[in-house]
């Protein structure tokens, strides 16, 4: 007798559990500036940008967009993030006596602004 050959058996289909991969966050690029949670000063342009008024020993961002190197220097010395280069970001601390400080980038000297602490 020819060997019986038994028919092909269908196994139930197999579910795996499902996986979960934990989500992935892609880190910005090299050249994008970290988020500023407060107060900051964008040098793009050769121009500072205008800060509302702060309270003393704040955290100032200072974030360089140009592709040039800056300075921001206040005048009486309160406070100089030194050069800076473009797409940098830095932060410096608020005066902490009230008052309106004016700064420089020493490199450009056109460009100037201020930072009012409140008291």
């Amino acid at each position: 007798a020819p060997p019986t050959t038994a028919p092909p058996t269908t196994a139930p289909p197999t579910t795996a559990p499902p996986t979960t991969t934990p989500p992935t966050t892609t880190p910005p690029p090299a050249t994008a500036p970290p988020p500023a949670d407060g107060p900051t000063i964008q040098i793009e342009g050769f121009a500072f940008s205008t800060l509302d008024p702060v309270a003393p020993g704040t955290e100032i961002t200072v974030n360089n967009r140009d592709g040039a190197p800056h300075t921001l220097t206040a005048d009486d010395g309160s406070f100089n993030t030194g050069g800076l280069d473009g797409s940098s970001t830095i932060t410096i601390t608020a005066p902490d006596v009230p008052g309106t400080y004016t700064f420089v980038c020493n490199i450009h000297p056109s460009m100037t602004g201020s930072v009012t602490v409140d008291g």
